[in-house]
């Protein structure tokens, strides 16, 4: 076939594009942006840690912590989803929409730590799926423990864990 043929059989046919904004619709596994559920998360940054190309960023202060994610990185390879251990994330099937400026898409959202029920400072708490993987049996008390704040949690514990034979920390590892 000569590309006479070629051309004459393509003039033929028509145009096989659409016209924008018309696109193709996604098979049934597309996996699309990220989407962030606020009430799941509780900060851990594990999806930070896990996105290569750095679409997804967590910056933390002592009371809050931002979440960050910008589809325009983002290489939709489902790391953050798989990783999550609240299920926090999800993949939309569908694509992102269109854009014509780096960040554009960014999504950011800033949640603050609840508060420790002892001293009402803030405090990140430990959620269902980490106490699941660290105790056979979640009893009330770990689930007290886990809403407490880093301090009321040793202050609260240390007596304890020094009865049960748990070293304590000395004072040349620090407080």
């Amino acid at each position: 076939m000569n590309i006479l043929q070629v051309l004459a059989r393509n003039f033929k046919s028509g145009p096989v594009t659409l016209r924008f904004p018309e696109r193709v619709t996604a098979p049934a596994d597309f996996r699309g942006p990220v989407q962030f559920d606020p009430q799941r998360c509780v900060g851990c940054a594990t999806c930070a840690y896990v996105c290569a190309p750095g679409a997804i960023r967590v910056t933390g202060s002592d009371s809050s912590f931002e979440w960050s994610y910008d589809p325009g990185q983002c290489t939709f390879c489902g790391r953050c989803v798989d990783f999550c251990p609240t299920q926090a994330l999800t993949m939309l099937a569908e694509r992102p929409p269109l854009y014509n400026r780096p960040g554009a898409l960014r999504q950011t959202c800033c949640l603050a730590y609840p508060r420790c029920p002892e001293c009402g400072q803030a405090a990140q708490p430990v959620n269902d799926v980490v106490l699941a993987r660290v105790f056979a049996e979640i009893t009330a008390e770990i689930r007290t423990w886990s809403r407490l704040c880093a301090r009321c949690r040793q202050r609260r514990y240390q007596p304890a864990l020094i009865e049960t034979g748990y070293p304590a920390r000395s004072k040349e590892y620090g407080p």
